[in-house]
């Protein structure tokens, strides 16, 4: 009862039409599936990432690649080097809410200057891909900042485990 009234007042187009219509835009991404069915009394909808089980996987063999790859470097050993995971670890959690420039950084460190420091813990982030910048062509641009990468976030991920 309540379908044609919408229909008079122009909230809907037309009865049972919308499941076509989400079907086909979804076309226009073939990464995601449309699902729906009818149980009982209700009514599901899903749209399912098709490569979901083939990321995830992904992410794992990069995280043991990751592990293994880094582990003499962080973690092994406690003093400097467990410092230096946890300003890696820091840099990349702000990273991961906005890019930020060095003296961003800096800031959110809570030094007064860029240190001798920051530039080498940042060129051992760039260097073991965990961060990239934001206009690759020019690294001295004056709007330069850093970005976190997918490997980066892999790396938060490990930390936390």
């Amino acid at each position: 009862m309540i379908a044609p009234v919408f229909k008079l007042l122009g909230i809907i187009d037309q009865w049972g039409n919308g499941l076509k219509l989400i079907a086909d835009e979804l076309k226009a991404y073939p990464e995601i599936e449309f699902r729906w069915k009818e149980v009982g009394l209700s009514f599901q909808v899903q749209f399912v990432k098709r490569n979901f089980k083939a990321e995830i996987e992904s992410r794992q063999e990069l995280g043991q690649e990751f592990g293994q790859e880094l582990g003499q470097e962080f973690g092994q050993e406690l003093g400097q080097e467990r410092k230096e995971k946890t300003m890696f670890t820091f840099i990349l959690i702000h990273l991961q809410q906005e890019s930020l420039s060095r003296s961003e950084l800096a800031n959110a460190l809570g030094l007064k200057t860029i240190s001798g420091h920051l530039n080498r813990t940042i060129a051992k982030l760039k260097e073991h891909g965990l961060i990239k910048f934001t206009i690759p062509d020019k690294p001295n641009h004056p709007d330069q900042k850093f970005r976190i990468t997918e490997r980066g976030i892999v790396f938060i991920e490990l930390v936390k485990k």
